[in-house]
C-alpha cells in the first residue's frame, strides 16, 4: 500500500530547512500548482522566514503559469505534468523574485481537471534511436525473453516499440497504455506514466518493429532489477502455485487465490496488499491477460526483494479491443462480465480452441474473476474499502467530467487499426507457420480501418461504468 507520511515529521523537516536557509543567508521562492502553495506555507511556519521567502506563486491553471514566465511551448511539447514544465516553473519564480533557490511543483493529486486538456498530452514524444543512452533486454521489463529490446533515453525514459506481428491493431494498445496509466495514477496507486512516442530510426536498425510506440519512466533504480512473478515461483517454488497452468497465451485472467495463499505473500502482507490492489485494478480495466509476466518485484543486486513493482503493461484492456469489429468486441466484453458475475462456462463456449489444454485453461480463467473478488473481499477488507472509495470517485467523474477521459487523435501517429491483424502474429509466433502468416499479411496488411475516436470514447466511458457497477455489487 502507499507509504503513509507523518505530518509532524514533515513540519519538523521544513523548520530545519528554513533555519538552515536563514543561517546560510539564502533566499527561496516557489511556483506551485498541485500543492496549491503548501510548500510556501510550510516554510513560513518558522519564525524569521521572511528573511528567506520573498514571495511565491500559486499557478493552478496553465494560463497562470504562462503569465508568470513559463514558456507556453514547454507546456505544449512536454505537457503540464512534466519534469520540463516543473523546471521552467522553478526558473521563472527564481527570476521573478531574484531568489537563490526556486522550486517548481506540478503534477496531479488524483483530481481530474476537465478544464485542463493537457492532463494527458496525446502528441507523441520524438526520439532518435541513435541518441539512446542504452538498451534494456526484454526480460528486464517482464515480457518473453528475446522478443524485443527497449532503448533507453535521457531521463531514464524507456521506448516500447509496437510489433509488426500485429501491425494494424497495436496503435490502440498504445492509446490504452497512456489512458490507463493516467487513470491508475490519478485514482488508485502511483503508476509510471506512458506517453505516445516516435523513435526515428528504430525500424531501420531493428527491422522487426515499428518506429512508433510508447515511452515510460524506468521503474527501478541503478543497481536494481525486475523479477517477474513467473520467474519468482520458478526460483522459489510453492506447492500451492502450479506455474505450469499459467501461460502467456489466451487466458482472460488467472486464479490469484492460490498465489495469495503462497507462503511468500502470507508472510509479506504489504506486498500482498499491493498485489491485491493491482488485481482489482486489472479487473476494472478489463485486462485480457494480467499474467505472471506483468507482475514484478524490484530486487537489489543481491536478489533481495525490495518492493512490488508498479503496474506495467496495460495494452490488452477489453475496452480497446476490436473497435472496428463490434461483434468480437461485444463477445470479449460479455466474457469479462460473465466471469466477474461468476457464471458457469457455457457448452461449446470455447470450441474454437482446438488444443485441449488451451481450452481447459481458458475455461478455468473464465470462472476465476468472481472467485478472486470474493476472496479479496474476505481476506483484504481494508484494500477492498480503499478500492471502492476510489472507484466511486472515478465513476462520478466519468459521469460528470466525461470529456476529461476522451482520447484524442495523435499527430503523426497511426490512426487506423485492423482487429484481425493479430492473426498474423499468432500464425508466425505461436503456430510457426510462415505460409499462413504471409496469407494473413496479404489479407490484413493494408491500410486497415480508420479508428473512430468518437465511438471508442463512448464505448470506454460506458463500459468502464458498467464494470464498476458489477464490481461494486460483489465487493460491497
Amino acid at each position: 500500500m502507499a507509504e503513509k507520511y507523518d505530518e509532524k515529521e514533515i513540519r519538523a523537516d521544513y523548520r530545519r530547512l528554513t533555519k538552515l536557509l536563514i543561517e546560510k543567508k539564502l533566499t527561496i521562492t516557489t511556483m506551485e500548482s498541485a500543492t496549491s502553495g503548501q510548500i510556501a506555507s510550510l516554510i513560513t511556519d518558522t519564525e524569521g522566514s521572511s528573511a528567506v521567502l520573498k514571495g511565491a506563486f500559486v499557478t493552478y491553471c496553465n494560463e497562470a503559469k504562462i503569465m508568470q514566465g513559463v514558456p507556453a511551448e514547454v507546456i505544449d511539447k512536454y505537457t503540464v505534468y512534466s519534469t520540463q514544465t516543473a523546471e521552467a516553473m522553478a526558473k521563472a519564480c527564481t527570476k521573478a523574485y531574484r531568489a537563490d533557490i526556486g522550486i517548481g511543483v506540478t503534477g496531479t493529486m488524483g483530481n481530474v481537471d476537465p478544464a485542463n486538456p493537457e492532463t494527458i498530452n496525446w502528441n507523441p514524444q520524438i526520439y532518435n534511436y541513435a541518441e539512446r543512452t542504452g538498451n534494456l533486454k526484454a526480460e528486464a521489463v517482464g515480457v518473453v525473453s528475446g522478443e524485443k529490446h527497449f532503448p533507453v533515453f535521457e531521463g531514464g525514459m524507456v521506448f516500447k516499440p509496437l510489433t509488426k506481428s500485429k501491425p494494424l491493431s497495436t496503435p490502440l494498445f498504445a492509446y490504452a497504455e497512456v489512458f490507463w496509466s493516467w487513470v491508475i495514477d490519478a485514482y488508485f496507486i502511483p503508476a509510471p506514466q506512458y506517453q505516445l512516442a516516435l523513435c526515428r530510426g528504430y525500424e531501420a536498425e531493428c527491422g522487426k518493429y515499428y518506429d512508433y510506440g510508447t515511452v515510460s519512466p524506468m521503474i527501478y533504480e541503478e543497481g536494481e532489477y525486475l523479477l517477474n512473478l513467473l520467474e519468482f515461483f520458478r526460483a522459489y517454488p510453492d506447492d500451492k502455485v502450479q506455474i505450469d497452468d499459467y501461460l502467456n497465451y489466451c487466458q482472460m485472467f488467472y486464479d490469484y487465490t492460490e498465489i495469495l495463499e503462497a507462503d511468500y505473500f502470507q508472510k509479506n502482507r504489504e506486498n500482498a496488499e499491493d498485489l491485491v490492489m493491482q488485481i482489482l485494478i486489472s479487473v476494472l480495466k478489463g485486462d485480457q491477460n494480467y499474467h505472471y509476466e506483468n507482475i514484478a518485484f524490484v530486487c537489489d543486486a543481491s536478489g533481495q526483494i525490495l518492493r512490488l513493482a508498479p503496474m506495467i503493461d496495460h495494452e490488452f484492456s477489453t475496452y480497446f479491443m476490436f473497435p472496428d469489429n463490434i461483434q468480437r468486441h461485444t463477445y470479449w466484453l460479455d466474457e469479462l462480465k460473465r466471469s466477474i458475475e461468476g457464471k458457469p462456462v457455457r457448452p461449446e463456449e470455447y470450441k474454437d480452441f482446438s488444443n485441449e489444454k488451451e481450452r481447459r485453461l481458458m475455461e478455468k480463467s473464465a470462472t476465476c474473476l468472481h472467485n478472486n473478488l470474493v476472496y479479496i473481499k474476505e481476506h483484504y477488507p481494508e484494500v477492498t474499502a480503499t478500492f471502492l472509495e476510489n472507484v466511486s470517485r472515478l465513476k462520478r467523474d466519468l459521469l460528470q467530467k466525461r470529456e476529461s477521459f476522451f482520447i484524442q487523435k495523435a499527430k503523426d501517429y497511426p490512426d487506423y487499426a485492423n482487429s484481425d491483424a493479430y492473426l498474423i502474429g499468432k500464425a508466425r509466433y505461436k503456430d510457426h507457420d510462415e505460409e499462413k502468416a504471409a496469407a494473413f499479411e496479404k489479407q490484413y496488411g493494408g491500410e486497415g480501418k480508420e479508428i473512430s475516436f468518437d465511438l471508442m470514447n463512448c464505448l470506454i466511458n460506458y463500459e468502464v461504468q458498467e464494470i464498476i457497477e458489477q464490481m461494486e455489487r460483489i465487493l460491497r
